[in-house]
């Protein structure tokens, strides 16, 4: 069972009881209440990041599950796109492609995929049709977004 630790400015800690039958410390979970105690931890999570440092992993690993949390519980997750140009760049970062890499998949110029991403010219109904064919991407997704 966890037991309320500490409470700092908008950042609470439990305890997890030592557990005996392994001998491991007990463990620590923080937990961010405030929207200062969230800017705070980012800024630490950002700071450690930069340092690349392989001291940090755990502090790391803590911050990061705190944020996440905290992120969760306050509505900060990102609904799905709304626009072509969205799906495209969440499908990009799903397959892990570069903008030229996704063009040759789709069989599209990249200077026109660019184009689509930056609202430059809109997705057309062969792009359209090979984010369907393609990627397997629902049909009313494809043809409802702008």
């Amino acid at each position: 069972m966890f037991q309320e630790a500490e409470h700092i400015e908008g950042v609470h800690l439990r305890l997890c009881p030592l557990d005996h039958k392994f001998s491991s410390p007990a463990l620590t979970t923080m937990i961010l209440t405030t929207n200062k105690a969230h800017k705070a931890a980012l800024a630490e999570f950002r700071h450690l990041v930069d340092q690349d440092e392989e001291g940090h992993h755990a502090r790391l690993l803590e911050l990061r599950d705190a944020i996440h949390t905290f992120e969760e519980s306050h509505g900060h997750a990102p609904g799905p796109p709304r626009t072509i140009a969205g799906v495209l760049e969440v499908e990009m970062f799903r397959l892990r492609l570069h903008q030229k890499e996704m063009a040759e998949k789709l069989g599209i110029g990249a200077s026109r995929l660019s184009e689509v991403l930056r609202g430059k010219r809109p997705a057309g109904i062969e792009l359209r049709r090979a984010l369907y064919t393609k990627l397997h991407l629902p049909a009313e997704d494809v043809l409802l977004l702008d």
